[in-house]
């Protein structure tokens, strides 16, 4: 597994460069929905905000934020407690339901207490508590007002899922290659380097505005244009590649099997295989190289694209993707 610094950093003015590499950072963010949508469309983002959200989603991150270590003394000595919200087997999908439970840290076996359950009704998306259990240590309501002050906070907030479906979907639009280290480094082709710029504005503007802790940062560095990071791209990209390939294949076949005849469905995956197939184009033009190790696997995968663009063509869909 390479580390970042055994790629070659450079100065944009020393010579030639065949892109970036870029690390980035959205932990912890909390950041009002109508400011995300605003700086989303101040940068001219292509997406400015995430495809699918949720009260209910609201709910599970308020009740999974909602944890505390609780340390008492009394004469038999020091005891420890951590407050947390776990899940019910759900009996129906009109109510979400989790317990809030106290667990006693001990040196064996810790123990459990049960001190309310809190739940959101789909219907009206309410969230709501019962059942509260008296406890010596432990306020059970005022860990449940919380989570209704979490809920509202979360109600009206993106978090960091929600800004990096964003934020993914701008490194989708510059091929980004992710490097196999621990954390957001992704190499980036020097033919994207206009949009990279604008998604690093875009994260610094994210983090003035983040009103949680948590860092939210990014930071890029040039990489030479010389043989030895250009093999050590075309590594990274072939691992990356082989992985969408083979997503993408099981994925096409899922359709194939459950007979999915979705008019958008079908041109969206068929888009998809059609962006896989510029990449490895881009790529070989970055990397001065032909990549050509995996044509065999993609070739199977526009095989299992011809039976979808059968069903495509029934639907009336514009092919994207050439026979």
């Amino acid at each position: 597994m390479p580390e970042m610094q055994s790629f070659m950093g450079v100065n944009e003015g020393n010579g030639g460069i065949i892109g970036k590499l870029l690390h980035y950072s959205t932990s912890n963010i909390l950041i009002p929905k109508n400011t995300f949508v605003q700086l989303g469309k101040a940068f001219n983002l292509p997406k400015v905000k995430p495809a699918r959200e949720s009260k209910s989603s609201a709910y599970r991150y308020a009740t999974t934020a909602l944890k505390e270590r609780v340390v008492t003394k009394d004469l038999s000595g020091t005891h420890i407690y951590r407050i947390y919200c776990r899940d019910n087997k759900q009996d129906t999908s009109a109510v979400i339901c989790r317990e809030l439970v106290k667990e006693t840290m001990n040196a064996a076996t810790n123990s459990y207490k049960k001190l309310a359950n809190i739940a959101f009704k789909r219907e009206t998306e309410e969230m709501y508590y019962d059942n509260l259990a008296d406890d010596a240590d432990v306020n059970a309501e005022d860990y449940c007002q919380q989570a209704l002050t979490l809920f509202e906070k979360f109600r009206n907030c993106y978090n960091s899922d929600h800004v990096d479906s964003v934020v993914q979907y701008l490194l989708d639009k510059m091929q980004a290659v992710k490097i196999n280290i621990h954390g957001n480094l992704y190499f980036i082709p020097s033919t994207h380097l206009p949009l990279l710029n604008v998604l690093e504005d875009y994260i610094e503007a994210l983090s003035k505005n983040n009103i949680n802790d948590g860092n939210v940062s990014s930071n890029s560095m040039f990489v030479a244009d010389d043989e030895k990071q250009r093999e050590k791209m075309a590594a990274e990209f072939y691992m990356n590649y082989r992985r969408d390939i083979e997503a993408y294949k099981e994925r096409i076949q899922h359709f194939i099997d459950s007979g999915c005849d979705s008019a958008a469905v079908i041109e969206r995956w068929l888009k998809k295989i059609e962006a896989l197939k510029l990449k490895k184009a881009t790529y070989e033009q970055v990397l001065k190289r032909q990549l050509d190790d995996l044509d065999r696997d993609f070739a199977l995968l526009q095989m299992q694209s011809q039976e979808l663009s059968v069903r495509a063509g029934k639907n009336q869909i514009k092919m994207p993707l050439a026979a």
